[in-house]
């Protein structure tokens, strides 16, 4: 922790006067370190992909920053309480849902994050592989510690889904809507997939990993692939590179100021929401279920967040995992 602390120090003092030298003697007498140290930090610094030039009369020099989501960029630019404070990045690994679910069951704290520039066996639901092309999107998953009666764990999904829908319609102008249960589409296409996995005491979780994959700035030579629906980014959706940070950043400030709400009032608090920026309501749909397939009309959702359909028989039943498909040929 002191040394994370330090490189924060060092990188702010180096930010304040970007692409302007700062001494060595003045770095260590406002850390509180010798030249030595300050070198050694420096050096380190650079590993992580910071661009710093040093000059034996001028001293140090920040003239460039990584792509990279690691916690000297986002921790300073978190406006949140718990979320994110604690921040694990990978430079590539398997999955980062697996890697959490390790550090939650070895104690992690509420809100810890795993993050990944690439990810060589990303997953979706039902084991579905997911692009993780490196340094293009976001590749993430989040600790929650409390306990949800097991009944209700999916509504952390629907939370996610809520908060990141809501982040890019807000701050990046995207129609973005939710494939229910765990699908971001924006213009229908699937920028974004969340998968929620836990470790339960009888009735109660222990703990859940709310994993996220949004897809940054692909380009359409990065979406190629045998995939069952096709696939944007907010880059192509945009037309510009995003900053991948600040989306990083907004989601988890946005994502823990809903799921404070949701511990303090409820699911139902999200129903109309939900409901507003549903993609498939009202929607003749596909839905299976195991190996039973359901075909009828997307009507509501449930108090609990189950999804209504009417069956082509005209019978109602309540979902409350599947994977839908728009039937071909619906708008």
């Amino acid at each position: 922790m002191k040394r994370e602390s330090t490189h924060l120090k060092i990188l702010q003092l180096l930010k304040q006067d970007f692409g302007q030298p700062i001494s060595g003697t003045t770095l260590a007498s406002l850390c509180g370190l010798s030249r030595t140290s300050i070198w050694k930090h420096v050096q380190n610094l650079k590993l992580l992909g910071y661009e710093i030039t040093s000059h034996p009369k001028e001293g140090y020099r920040l003239t460039g920053l990584p792509d990279a989501l690691i916690a000297e960029e986002i921790v300073p630019e978190l406006h949140t309480s718990w979320a994110g404070r604690h921040l694990h990045h990978f430079a590539q690994i398997g999955s980062t849902n697996e890697v959490a679910m390790e550090l939650a069951l070895r104690g992690a704290p509420h809100g810890t994050v795993v993050i990944a520039e690439e990810q060589t066996q990303g997953k979706g639901r039902l084991s579905r592989s997911w692009i993780s092309s490196p340094r293009l999107g976001i590749y993430a998953s989040l600790v929650l510690r409390t306990p949800l009666p097991l009944m209700e764990a999916h509504h952390a999904t629907s939370v996610a889904a809520v908060a990141l829908s809501e982040v890019l319609i807000t701050i990046w102008t995207l129609p973005a809507r939710i494939k229910w249960p765990n699908d971001i589409l924006v213009n229908g296409r699937k920028i974004a997939g969340i998968l929620t996995e836990l470790q339960s005491d009888q009735d109660y979780t222990r703990f859940l990993v709310i994993g996220v994959g949004i897809n940054v700035n692909h380009q359409p030579r990065d979406l190629e692939g045998p995939f069952r629906y096709p696939a944007t980014s907010v880059a192509l959706e945009c037309g510009r590179t995003t900053n991948r940070k600040d989306l990083l950043v907004q989601f988890l400030a946005r994502f823990e100021n809903q799921y404070d709400l949701y511990l303090q009032e409820g699911f139902s608090a999200f129903l109309p929401r939900m409901e507003l920026l549903s993609a498939v309501l009202g929607k003749r749909i596909r839905v299976l279920v195991g190996n039973r397939e359901i075909r009828g009309r997307a009507a509501a959702f449930s108090p609990e967040g189950g999804l209504r359909v009417w069956d082509e028989s005209g019978n109602e039943e309540t979902i409350w995992a599947g994977d839908i498909t728009r039937l071909e040929g619906m708008e």
